[in-house]
């Protein structure tokens, strides 16, 4: 990675919508039946919880000037995508039902061959959109030059 390079990591919102479903199922556990259900709750815990922690921990937006690349993460293994700042035709901006008053937001990007990737729980407060959208105001050509 460059030096200059800019990390972006996901909101801390994005683990805990996740595994809220299993946190609910576990304190429910522990309060329906504390002697049968001792260990069920250490296991919902191991199976659901932590792994989407680990996975948000582990995933990064990572932006270059050529390149916005997507980590994604898990325990053992993780995946890398490169995408090139050059094939982005446009950027939109989503955040959602409670994004707005938590702080992150849902990004779109419109590639120049129609295909869209999206980039989720991204902080407001970061400069992903900013810097994704300079890039593709420079690389693309005045009106003045594309009319002609």
């Amino acid at each position: 990675m460059p030096a200059d390079a800019i990390i972006v990591r996901q909101s801390n919102w994005a683990w805990i919508w996740s595994a809220t479903p299993w946190m609910i199922l576990m304190a429910a556990s522990v309060f329906i039946d504390q002697i049968t259900f001792v260990g069920l709750p250490l296991i919902l815990a191991v199976v659901f919880i932590v792994p989407r922690y680990v996975s948000v921990r582990k995933t990064a937006y990572i932006l270059t000037n050529e390149y916005l690349v997507v980590v994604k993460g898990a325990f053992a293994r993780s995946q890398r995508f490169d995408i090139p700042i050059s094939q982005i035709w446009g950027i939109q901006v989503r955040p959602g039902f409670f994004g707005r008053s938590l702080g992150y937001t849902s990004v779109l990007l419109t590639m120049k061959d129609q295909g869209v990737t999206g980039l989720a729980y991204v902080p407001e407060r970061s400069a992903l959109v900013d810097h994704i959208q300079a890039r593709i105001d420079a690389s693309s050509p005045p009106e003045s030059e594309s009319k002609g």
